[in-house]
């Protein structure tokens, strides 16, 4: 991990006055509007190749062995879609009405995600990001403790090991958050939408989620499309978890009690990190959470931005803010960092 100390070096003893401050380089201009080739384009990528796998699944039509190391293959597919269709979605980057991003997840994404809650929740995660317990990714699990201000238990003394555990069972939390929504209307830090709206927009979506299957479950069977789904939502849900939990829970970050206010800012420099900045696979994988503080400062910005924004937008703000820079170089780099976080959290209380 990489400090960046914004403060100016020491005074030296030279006679001459010291030398004129920098001139404050200016935000760059860049399109963060407008522009949906980017997201459509990665959306089609990505659905060809989850179709890819389905296709072959509905005309071999394997037996369990190969359908679960099919799952395996699209569940690597699901998390890439969670993490750059879904999430291009939930920031409206395809179209400014709701149904032209549900399509979108829908059509390329078939993990029975709910658009239009998640969307709720994200916009909840940007405002108030990692403020305990108005963002849900601070209390995922009682059996987590991701976050200071979360109640400490005896079991937390081992969460670094069974953590990982926990994130492959990510989407059976994802049911449970779309059921509770869809009954009380409630997301913590937004207004609660009427149960006619809620409930329309859940059928209509699991509609399309079904009818997307059915092809397949006609042709490979539902016993083995379910399998497929079941491992692929697992090894997608550890990846897409670990990618987004690095960014938040990590050494060198602190997990602030409260609202941000004024301070909007350095709240963000202090509760979230980056990794791998410089590799483009990696970028593109992870739908842009390599930059994760600099999405944080500009999430309309496209993933192809984030670099330049990086390099300026985020350098100026930790300067500004006198708050060290959090960034790793590889994701494996942050992902044991991540695991050192977790023995920190739930180590015993002293005495």
């Amino acid at each position: 991990m990489t400090a960046i100390d914004p403060r100016p070096p020491s005074a030296t003893t030279s006679p001459l006055p010291p030398a004129p401050a920098a001139p404050r380089r200016p935000a760059p201009v860049l399109r963060v509007s407008g522009t949906r080739l980017e997201p459509w384009r990665d959306a089609v990528l990505i659905g060809v190749a989850n179709h890819a796998v389905l296709l072959v699944a509905a005309v071999l039509q394997p037996g369990y062995p190969l359908t679960v190391l099919l799952g395996v293959v699209l569940g690597v597919g699901l998390a890439t879609g969670t993490l750059t269709v879904l999430h291009d979605a939930g920031h409206r980057m395809f179209a400014r009405s709701a149904w032209p991003n549900v399509l979108a997840v829908q059509t390329t994404v078939p993990a029975g995600l709910w658009v239009g809650q998640w969307t709720l929740k994200h916009r909840v995660h940007h405002k108030l990001s990692q403020v305990y317990p108005v963002d849900e990714s601070t209390r995922s699990s009682r059996f987590l403790r991701l976050h200071r201000e979360a109640p400490l238990l005896p079991v937390h003394r081992h969460q670094h090991v069974y953590a990982w555990f926990l994130y492959g069972l990510a989407w059976v939390g994802e049911i449970k958050s779309q059921l509770t929504y869809l009954v009380t209307g409630v997301v913590t830090g937004t207004t609660t939408p009427s149960a006619a709206r809620r409930t329309g927009s859940f059928l209509v979506e699991k509609a399309l989620w079904v009818l997307v299957l059915a092809p397949y479950a006609a042709r490979a069977g539902v016993g083995h499309v379910v399998v497929m789904l079941v491992v692929a939502m697992t090894v997608g849900s550890l990846i897409a978890a670990v990618v987004l939990t690095v960014g938040h829970i990590n050494l060198g970050l602190v997990a602030e009690p409260g609202p941000p206010g004024r301070e909007w800012a350095a709240h963000l420099v202090r509760t979230t990190a980056s990794f791998s900045t410089r590799g483009r696979l990696a970028r593109w994988g992870t739908g842009g959470m390599t930059h994760h503080l600099a999405h944080h400062l500009r999430p309309a910005a496209l993933r192809s931005q984030l670099p330049v924004l990086h390099d300026t937008v985020v350098q100026q703000v930790v300067a500004d803010s006198g708050v060290p820079l959090s960034e790793y170089p590889t994701l494996a780099s942050a992902v044991r960092a991540h695991y050192r976080r977790l023995q920190e959290l739930g180590a015993p209380a002293p005495l």
